[in-house]
């Protein structure tokens, strides 16, 4: 069921057993599996309705809500980064949206797991989570099914998918150093979670309670509960006002807006940051602007190009697709303290896993939105010594590699290189073992508040290099059976 907050009566007490306050995929996953186990659900969607005719009404809106102060790095590099519209951007990678079905409205749809290191602690300057690649498997798993992706991910799985369709047509590539590491690409017209069916039907088709032009203003809390949520409509005049307001009464809350907003809102409603780690470890997979990597031709030829370019090969029946990619090995990132990367050797771009840093960060800026009167966002990103290290380390390792093979490769020094954060917005409400380091529990559940849980890319406390949103389907559905268990017991 789908309705529109201005509907609600100013005033009114709207009563559920959980509320989800986010439409991506994080906010979606947890909401059609709760209903799933007969839970109550609300959800809620701050931007007024543009199912028809898109994303690009919806900008205006997000100009008025999301506009702020972009800092450090931006400045040069991606000054617009909070309400940039990016149809036709060109070189600059999509970031956010506000509307029903949030950054899934512009996803490309690429999946793949984290890598186990990316959860340990064997590399300096890059933080170990709470739980396990062990603890996560199952529910990646879950996640494939969700998806309706093939749950194995090796290259030797893959190849031979592809050999069998065209015997001979696919091989494994080996490269000194690297993994080969396989992604799947959910179906590009059908990854917007708010209209995909999952399990049969759409979240708007289930039985969970959709409200959308229901924008939070507070997370109203004392003495370590959550104890309901003021929400606000919008009219229909452009540029909108206030509306209505309302309250929303839950027994479980998950907040689940994405790592710049996540951030926002707990720090406007001053819940979950005893410890100021609120906001804190912003990080990305930043992305060449420019190319960066000069290749010689014929590197990769026949069967092994066709693996790693997903050449000749989709699933007709889902859509998916694969591609290969080259990242460094768990013992090679170990040995040389590094992060992972990418290397995109049709284009030359190169794309890497940034390391925490708590001087990136979300917190509020000193001016006011001019709908709901509410602080601004401002954000500021950097990059650390631990990044440079990453670039150089990764590029002697494919260079000498390459050169193993025949082939020769040179790239930009690392101080003339221009990054863009590439869509992916990471951190600021990690997870932690201790209250001192993060934000969230290994459950979700902010650490000082017994019902406010947070659900997304914000909980994560390194970025690995894969595509975070098939990590957020799975521990969103993590997230989803441990409520489920909670109201149940």
């Amino acid at each position: 069921m789908i309705r529109n907050g201005k509907e609600i009566p100013g005033g009114s007490t709207v009563t559920t057993e959980v509320c989800i306050i986010g439409s991506g995929p994080a906010g979606i996953t947890a909401a059609l599996r709760l209903q799933e186990q007969g839970k109550k659900v609300i959800l809620i969607e701050g931007s007024r309705d543009y199912r028809n005719p898109g994303k690009e009404a919806s900008w205006p809106d997000k100009k008025l809500l999301y506009d702020g102060v972009a800092d450090g790095l931006f400045k040069t590099n991606e000054s617009d980064f909070l309400i940039r519209p990016y149809a036709g951007s060109g070189k600059y990678p999509s970031e956010r949206e506000r509307m029903f079905g949030g950054t899934s409205t512009h996803w490309g749809g690429q999946c793949r797991p984290l890598d186990p290191i990316t959860f340990e602690n064997k590399r300096v300057g890059f933080a170990s989570w709470p739980i396990t690649r062990d603890d996560l498997d199952p529910y990646y798993a879950k996640a494939a099914t969700f998806c309706q992706l093939d749950s194995d991910f090796t290259a030797e799985h893959w190849a031979k998918i592809f050999n069998d369709n065209a015997p001979g047509s696919a091989e494994v590539p080996h490269l000194e150093g690297f993994d080969t590491e396989m992604y799947q690409f959910m179906d590009y017209n059908n990854a917007n979670f708010a209209t995909r069916q999952f399990d049969g039907t759409t979240i708007g088709d289930s039985a969970v309670d959709v409200i959308l032009n229901a924008s939070l203003l507070n997370i109203d809390h004392s003495n370590g509960v959550v104890s309901g949520l003021r929400v606000a409509s919008m009219d229909d005049e452009t540029p909108p006002k206030k509306a209505k307001e309302f309250t929303i009464k839950a027994d479980i809350y998950v907040l689940a807006c994405g790592a710049v907003a996540n951030a926002r809102q707990l720090l406007l409603s001053n819940a979950g940051n005893e410890h100021q780690q609120v906001g804190r470890h912003f990080m990305c997979h930043p992305l060449t602007i420019e190319p960066v990597i000069n290749l010689s031709p014929g590197f990769l030829k026949g069967p092994r190009a066709n693996l790693m370019r997903g050449a000749g090969w989709s699933d007709q029946k889902t859509g998916v697709q694969v591609r290969g990619k080259f990242s460094p090995t768990a013992e090679r990132q170990a040995a040389l303290q590094m992060g992972s990367c990418w290397f995109d050797v049709d284009a030359g771009g190169y794309y890497f896993e940034m390391a925490p840093n708590e001087k990136s960060f979300v917190t509020l800026a000193k001016t006011r939105d001019k709908v709901f009167d509410q602080w601004k966002t401002m954000i500021t990103w950097e990059l650390t010594e631990f990044d440079e290290n990453t670039y150089v380390q990764t590029t002697k390792l494919f260079k000498t590699a390459v050169n193993n093979l025949g082939g020769e490769v040179s790239f930009a020094p690392w101080h003339s290189i221009k990054f863009a954060v590439n869509g992916h917005h990471l951190g600021t409400t990690r997870m932690s073992s201790k209250p001192e380091d993060g934000v969230v529990d290994a459950n979700l559940k902010v650490h000082s508040l017994r019902n406010l849980y947070v659900a997304g890319a914000s909980v994560f406390p390194s970025a690995g290099i894969s595509n975070p949103t098939f990590t957020i389907v799975a521990l969103s559905i993590r997230l989803a059976e441990h409520i489920g268990k909670a109201l149940s017991s």
